[in-house]
């Protein structure tokens, strides 16, 4: 019996969680079509405060030494490789795509990076996919061409633009998966992507530096560089690693399928964007492989 609220629990969270990465697309679009800026001035203000955030959290709030992880040269090394290759990377596309496409768009095809995982294991590994891990790849890949064409599979319907943006924010999905996963061995989660968020925002301040060039933004738009910063990206973040206290990661994944539906019901309510049926079922069929995958792990032996 004292189990139920504990799961309860951590599926709020986890819920909480991807309902606010996944909103985060609508008011990134809303930013993009309200104002002209730099997505390279929106990476490095979000990033060097959610950074800072998460750092002051590690510090004060879990009491942690955040020397400890520059100690050794090869953790410097991971950690450069996690904060530029994924952080950067997924943050940075996705961005990219919501402002080539549609916010509901760059959440689905981010989504993809599930199945490049698989993928990526194959090959590192040398060994042949499981026979759910195959029908992951089909899967995603069928859910994909639908998703690009709209139905008429001879003609691409979104722009190249948008499917190479959106083909990297899956790869960069699963780096920013893969890469850290030696160092959250050794130290914590919040610590680890704190530095990287806080490196990442380094990174595109040198690029952009955020006093320079500012958008003349609206209240709403201050408004929503705001919610990306502290909910889209800091709360939404620790919602869902607090919820892994609670319960599996099987089921945190899972459950992060609330990310697509609130980036798409977002972008559908607010942008009257419309998806036809062809859409819709490769949505379904991408956003389908995370239960695929899952099976996999709950019935290991069945393969």
């Amino acid at each position: 019996m004292q189990k139920n609220p504990s799961m309860f629990r951590g599926a709020f969270l986890a819920i909480a969680g991807a309902l606010m990465w996944g909103i985060q697309g609508p008011v990134a679009q809303f930013l993009f079509q309200d104002t002209k800026f730099s997505t390279t001035w929106l990476m490095g203000i979000k990033m060097l405060l959610a950074g800072v955030g998460l750092l002051l959290l590690a510090k004060y709030g879990l009491h942690q030494s955040l020397r400890t992880i520059w100690q050794r040269p090869q953790n410097a090394g991971q950690l450069l490789l996690y904060a530029v290759l994924g952080l950067c990377g997924v943050q940075y596309f996705f961005l990219l795509t919501v402002q080539a496409s549609n916010s509901a768009t760059a959440t689905i095809m981010q989504s993809l990076g599930t199945v490049v995982i698989v993928i990526i294991t194959i090959i590192v590994t040398k060994k042949a996919p499981t026979g759910l891990e195959g029908l992951a790849v089909v899967v995603a890949l069928l859910g994909a061409w639908l998703l690009v064409t709209k139905g008429n599979l001879t003609v691409l319907a979104i722009s190249p633009k948008t499917l190479w943006l959106g083909l990297a924010v899956a790869v960069a999905g699963a780096l920013q998966t893969l890469l850290p996963v030696r160092l959250i061995q050794h130290f914590s989660t919040v610590m680890v992507v704190g530095w990287a968020m806080l490196l990442g925002g380094i990174l595109f301040t040198v690029i952009h530096p955020f006093w320079v060039q500012v958008p003349r933004l609206t209240l709403a738009g201050w408004l929503g560089v705001a919610f990306i910063v502290v909910f889209g990206t800091m709360l939404s973040f620790l919602c869902f690693i607090s919820s892994l206290h609670y319960i599996s990661p099987t089921t945190a994944g899972l459950l992060d399928t609330f990310e697509p539906f609130s980036a798409t019901i977002g972008t559908v309510w607010f942008f009257q964007t419309s998806f036809n049926m062809y859409e819709v079922m490769g949505a379904g069929l991408i956003l389908s492989t995370v239960f695929i995958l899952a099976l996999q792990t709950r019935f290991p032996n069945n393969q």
